[in-house]
């Protein structure tokens, strides 16, 4: 599903801090507590206030067989922040490079 949201949650469990003009020294000390770079970014673990588990059928032809998923409680909502409404998977937004989490359903190269 290439170019929808998906809302798989993957971007929203993560604070990424973009490592250009990070000194060496600050990203040395992040790293070595174990975070994860990736993409120019470091990954700081933290889940947005806004997302919620919910149950969905995992075949709709068995509604009651469910399976548990990420979803942000405001997506539809005018109160969703700006950058999350204007993410589309891009790399880049103006000036700012987004960190695209792997298996994004808006990804172009997946």
């Amino acid at each position: 599903m290439t170019g929808e949201c998906n809302r798989c949650g993957k971007c929203c469990r993560v604070l990424p801090f973009q490592i250009a003009g990070m000194s060496p020294e600050y990203k040395k000390y992040l790293l070595n507590r174990g975070l994860e770079e990736t993409q120019g970014f470091i990954l700081v673990p933290h889940t947005c206030q806004h997302l919620t588990m919910v149950s969905v059928p995992l075949d709709l032809d068995i509604p009651s067989l469910l399976i548990t998923v990420h979803s942000c409680k405001i997506h539809e909502s005018p109160d969703r922040p700006k950058v999350c409404q204007r993410f589309k998977g891009q790399k880049q937004i103006g000036p700012w490079k987004i960190y695209v989490p792997p298996g994004c359903g808006y990804s172009k190269t997946e």
